[in-house]
């Protein structure tokens, strides 16, 4: 209950700081989608420990159209401006890894491995990476604060103004390496647009 009432704050803090600029009026529109916790609170694991199958978890379903203001925007969008994301994430493993973020456009392909994740880099598209998660360690990230690890913007545009994709959740201990053991207690992807009522 706690984290649904920090994110609900949070987002409303995001709405005001809209308003108060005054980006509502002019067709800037903030759209949500809640990955984590899972739809009866608990949070959600995603391990890859083996070099076979992702032991828990892997693809998170993103469905932008559940949002009110963009099922009213989305025949009208102009632009997409940015994304970002509001998370929480702990690292279950011994040593560091390096957060980073997948968006595949295809929600059918369902990649089984980390690796098919790597390798597929034609509809995947690294979205977000950099930010460090310390061994046995429990971070969480603000909406400003996930820009500076956003990448490829451009090439997922197409994706956004669809409104559904998926995200896998990648931990890198090296460039090498792709075993992790990662408990995303929160996660909000949050989209920035433009569109023209």
């Amino acid at each position: 209950m706690k984290s649904k009432l920090n994110i609900s704050v949070f987002l409303a803090t995001i709405a005001l700081m809209l308003i108060w600029v005054g980006c509502i009026g002019t067709g800037t529109v903030v759209v949500t989608a809640k990955l984590a916790p899972d739809a009866n609170g608990n949070p959600v694991a995603i391990q890859h420990t083996t070099t076979d199958f992702f032991d828990n978890g892997g693809e998170m379903l993103v469905d932008l159209t559940d949002d009110a203001d963009y099922a009213e925007y989305k025949d009208d969008i102009k632009n997409i401006d940015n994304i970002g994301f509001y998370a929480k994430v702990k690292n279950n493993e011994s040593y560091p890894v390096t957060f980073q973020l997948f968006l595949e456009e295809d929600t059918a392909a369902n990649w089984p491995t980390a690796q098919m994740v790597l390798d597929s880099a034609g509809s995947n598209h690294l979205i977000f990476t950099g930010w460090t998660i310390p061994a046995f360690d429990s971070v969480a990230i603000s909406w400003n604060e996930s820009m500076q690890y956003i990448t490829g913007l451009i090439d997922i545009k197409s994706a956004l103004e669809r409104g559904y994709f998926s995200i896998y959740p990648i931990g890198r201990k090296d460039q090498s390496e792709v075993f992790f053991d990662l408990t995303v207690d929160s996660m909000v992807v949050i989209v920035t647009l433009t569109g023209s009522k």
